[in-house]
């Protein structure tokens, strides 16, 4: 193996492990505090590093597999992490807490990349062993983010909208991950278990927490007693943003 893919191999290894367990950390502390929010900025860069590796891996081994996974998780997390900041965007002044190029750009590169993995694997449907995943996660992919272009350009009036968003998105990249990791993790799991296993427990995890917070939200609770939430509305203020 030539000296530059083994090194991004290795360090595509290392940033994958470092997005787990902070991951994790993310999901078990309390949700706004201090430790949540260093676990998550944390796992949002390391995914970064993730993602970053993965295209160059991907390219240099024809990899669709690596690619698409690559996309699809890194465009849930960034979004997901980038809701926080959407919060109230008609209300800020600082362009930081508007839908700019990076979030438009991000989601139209994911529109772009998504649907011609689709279309890819539906062409090749009956020779690529891959293709239901390309269809799967390039449509899914796709449309999420064709949807977040559409409410870029008229926000929803639901203030608790970007507290479902961040949580759902950072945790379906997260799934993703773990799935990519156990496919590529040699025979832990039995090969349907492999692909199945992380998005059956995460999507009953994803459903419980939603339903509960709806529920609570419903009778009147606000975002703010279930989490340390922060909003920066204008450029001036000093205080840190997250949740």
């Amino acid at each position: 193996m030539d000296a530059a893919p083994s090194f991004l191999l290795m360090l595509h290894i290392a940033s994958g492990a470092i997005s787990l367990a902070t991951a994790a950390v993310a999901i078990v502390a309390p949700k706004g505090r201090r430790p949540h929010r260093l676990a998550g900025k944390l796992y949002v860069l390391s995914m970064a590093v993730v993602f970053a590796t993965a295209v160059a891996l991907s390219l240099a081994s024809n990899d669709l597999f690596l690619m698409t996974v690559a996309i699809f998780s890194f465009y849930m997390v960034l979004s997901g992490y980038r809701a926080l900041y959407l919060k109230k965007p008609t209300d800020s002044l600082d362009l930081r807490y508007r839908a700019g190029a990076l979030d438009k750009g991000a989601a139209q590169f994911t529109v772009i990349a998504c649907s011609a993995m689709a279309t890819y694997g539906g062409v090749y449907w009956y020779t690529e062993p891959l293709a239901p995943v390309l269809v799967t996660l390039g449509t899914i992919g796709s449309l999420m983010a064709y949807f977040d272009l559409r409410r870029f350009r008229k926000p929803t009036t639901d203030p608790r909208a970007w507290f479902f968003t961040h949580m759902i998105r950072m945790l379906g990249g997260t799934i993703a991950s773990v799935t990519a990791f156990l496919v590529n993790s040699g025979d832990i799991l039995p090969p349907l278990a492999r692909w199945l296993a992380p998005t059956i427990i995460g999507t009953v995890v994803i459903t419980v927490w939603v339903t509960y917070y709806k529920r609570k939200f419903s009778g009147g609770v606000e975002p703010e007693s279930v989490a340390e939430v922060r909003l920066r509305e204008m450029p001036e203020e000093d205080e840190e943003d997250g949740i």
